[in-house]
């Protein structure tokens, strides 16, 4: 099947390299996300702003970066659009597998299924275990909250889920459907004292074990969260992402 228009995809960062990424807007495609629910709204005068869940805790980078930027704005709601079209028009799986192909550079063999989002359907999580499939060359990892989608569906072996804690299902994960998970914590000392590793460049997402990820990006003022992120930058310890490429899980 031919198209006119691909999704967009970007080719990883300084942290993330030699693998395409892919995202779609933060938050309101995150039907699980609970503690971290935050998302760009568009005001009556044009200009954009955060909003936060009624849960929220800590603000999730990507939506931040949402309201920063223009074009981390328009390309993620540009990739959502053509992605409800080829419901109408064709299938997503068809167009995410025709947009790999168009963007994939030759030694790019990784694909980070949401930078910022989440699977918000059962069908757009069928899709893209169906391009994994047709890609058995090529490995493709997400965190999610959604994780009521999961359950009882065989992933193929080159598709690696890695469940967010902080959601609406984290139940699923205490029960032990779940063994791959990550926690956000403030500071390396809470990760130790959970007895996990901090994971800075999604290689744990490729292991078989529960990690860490310190919490980054601009925080509500004031907030406990924000104030670790200020304790971290002031000590020399704060490892952060590419304010415009940044992981949002």
């Amino acid at each position: 099947m031919n198209f006119t228009e691909f999704l967009n995809f970007s080719h990883g960062n300084a942290k993330l390299k030699k693998r395409l990424i892919f995202s779609i807007p933060a938050g309101k495609t995150c039907p699980g996300a609970l503690y971290c629910k935050s998302f760009a709204v568009i005001q009556p005068d044009g200009k954009r702003k955060i909003q936060d869940g009624k849960d929220t805790k800590f603000r999730c980078f990507a939506a931040s970066s949402e309201v920063q930027y223009d074009a981390v704005y328009n390309l993620r709601a540009t990739n959502m659009e053509l992605l409800m079209q080829s419901v109408i028009n064709a299938s997503m799986a068809d167009l995410i597998d025709a947009s790999i192909q168009h963007h994939r550079r030759k030694n790019e063999r990784l694909v980070r299924i949401h930078e910022s989002g989440d699977m918000f359907s059962l069908g757009y999580l069928l899709a893209w275990i169906e391009v994994a499939k047709r890609n058995p060359d090529m490995i493709f990892y997400c965190f999610s909250k959604s994780l009521d989608l999961f359950l009882g569906l065989e992933l193929p072996s080159n598709f690696y889920l890695t469940a967010s804690k902080g959601g609406k299902f984290d139940y699923l994960i205490d029960e032990g459907h779940f063994p791959r998970y990550s926690v956000v914590v403030k500071t390396e000392e809470e990760a130790a004292a959970l007895g996990l590793e901090i994971d800075h460049d999604d290689s744990h997402c490729l292991g078989d074990k529960p990690f860490a990820l310190l919490v980054h990006g601009t925080q509500p003022k004031g907030s406990d969260w924000g104030k670790a992120i200020h304790a971290r930058r002031k000590a020399g310890k704060f490892t952060g992402y590419s304010t415009k490429t940044a992981v949002s899980k």
